[in-house]
């Protein structure tokens, strides 16, 4: 049983088992779940611990079920953001609701939106764009005790965000971050588009450096995920954060009604250019791409009247199907239901489902992505950061960090991009980064698969490996992965 509307994504028995094995609690501690759901962590908490379990849940149906399952529990049918309770609790353990912060005014229904939120003193301090799940978590640290601990798995789209600068300032001056656990596989009972990170924090604790572990779920069980850094020396080499920021691409929520509509007005000036997958790019830059419509409404008055009658129809739709939920929730409000946050996406894309060759694509032509790519905002000179990218050093280490996908295909997780290691330009002559530039800019006006020799001949200058090892290294690599899919 899952509800959308809330924000819930369930949380897998193996997942929440090893997350209860994080906990360093004395015996007979009192651990809290703020949002149960279908009491996966009250479940194991009972069976794997001696601690008490306390639970709060909002939605009454799963409340009704979960009370006759976990008798042995302290529950409550309430809205734990909004609780009163004064209770100190030894732990915390949770999967919080995932709900973007625009929508949060629509669970107005279960008595809670944005403003009763921020008139809150221990929320104050969290930005308007915070996610309802950075709400979670800061009352979390709240009703700890001095030392005590949170576990927690949520979305890592904060670590790179602009309310996650801020989410990071409230939690360090209420806490630390002891562990940090990137997952790959199957976390939660549905697959969910975003990608998950488990942390461990300690109330009024400072620890000046946070373990960082990799773990991997599949039938057998979680099992330890060693992470190498597959570039052959640690010299004259920086984080991937150094020289960029990755996110996403736009999720509409509803693309059958927002991409590709089916009105004919070629000039309507709500109709934006988006690039849906990379298969529709020829090449290494989106400017010649195959685009898909965007409908995207900046002003209904603006509107044509075929736009506006498209657009009613749908709303009738919603509100017959009431799905998707959201979206009818928005209706009923009388909310702009339509409208859209689309994100900058200008920089450079990557489809981190790889079918034949990697490719990382320039897109300087204001042409949205969709959710098929990350986004790849760079802090120096976009060429030369194009051509750091795209190379046989590169491509190899992320043949090496990503996973089957299928048919010969690789996916990357968004931390599988964001722990190559780049070259050092401190140490490149002036004269490299220029040619850098150069090669970059050939690269995306050309398309041309060649220059990418050109690039990686000029790193490898400054690595143990010379040209035609890495070559051969990253093209055995890429064989070996295609042929499962024969």
């Amino acid at each position: 049983m899952s509800n959308a509307n809330l924000g819930q994504v369930f949380t897998r028995r193996i997942v929440a088992d090893y997350m209860v094995s994080l906990f360093t609690l004395p015996s007979k501690s009192v651990v809290l779940d703020p949002c149960f759901g279908e009491g996966v962590f009250l479940r194991s908490l009972f069976e794997k611990t001696d601690y008490s379990q306390v639970g709060f849940e909002l939605d009454p149906q799963l409340f009704d079920l979960v009370s006759r399952q976990c008798n042995n529990s302290t529950l409550h049918n309430a809205d734990f953001l909004q609780s009163e309770d004064l209770t100190r609790y030894d732990g915390v353990i949770m999967n919080p609701p995932y709900i973007r912060h625009e929508k949060i005014d629509d669970l107005l229904t279960y008595g809670l939106n944005k403003h009763l939120l921020q008139s809150q003193l221990i929320f104050s301090d969290l930005p308007k764009s915070a996610n309802l799940y950075m709400y979670f978590v800061v009352k979390a640290i709240e009703i700890l005790k001095p030392t005590g601990e949170l576990i927690v798995i949520f979305p890592d789209s904060w670590i790179n965000s602009r309310s996650g600068s801020a989410f990071k300032a409230v939690l360090s001056q209420k806490c630390s971050i002891e562990k940090k656990i990137h997952i790959t596989g199957k976390a939660f009972e549905k697959d969910a588009l975003v990608d998950v990170v488990i942390l461990k924090l300690r109330k009024n604790m400072d620890f000046k450096d946070c373990e960082t572990l990799y773990i991997n779920i599949d039938e057998n069980g979680v099992s330890a995920r060693p992470v190498v850094q597959h570039h052959i020396t640690t010299n004259n080499k920086v984080q991937f954060d150094k020289y960029a920021v990755i996110r996403r691409g736009l999720t509409t929520g509803f693309n059958k009604m927002f991409v590709n509509p089916n009105f004919e007005c070629l000039n309507e000036v709500s109709l934006r250019d988006i690039v849906s997958t990379p298969k529709a790019v020829k090449g290494y830059c989106t400017s010649n791409a195959i685009c898909d419509k965007l409908f995207l409404i900046d002003s209904y008055e603006a509107l044509s009247q075929k736009a506006k009658d498209y657009l009613h129809s749908w709303e009738i739709k919603i509100k017959q199907t009431q799905k998707p939920k959201t979206l009818a929730m928005k209706i009923k409000r009388g909310a702009n239901w339509y409208a859209l946050n689309i994100p900058d996406c200008n920089g450079i894309l990557f489809g981190y489902i790889v079918r034949s060759d990697m490719r990382f694509i320039l897109n300087k032509s204001n042409k949205v992505a969709r959710d098929n790519f990350y986004v790849i905002t760079p802090k120096i000179d976009i060429y030369v950061l194009f051509a750091l990218l795209n190379n046989y050093y590169i491509y190899t280490q992320l043949e090496l960090a990503g996973r089957s996908y299928g048919g010969g295909m690789l996916k990357l997780q968004k931390y599988d991009v964001e722990t190559v290691m780049l070259p050092n330009l401190k140490f490149y002559s002036s004269d490299d980064v220029d040619a850098l530039s150069l090669l970059g800019k050939n690269l995306a006006k050309s398309g041309n698969p060649d220059v990418i020799n050109k690039i990686s001949m000029l790193i490898s200058k400054y690595e143990d490996l010379d040209f035609e090892t890495i070559k051969l290294k990253h093209e055995r690599l890429r064989s070996t992965r295609l042929a499962g899919a024969r």
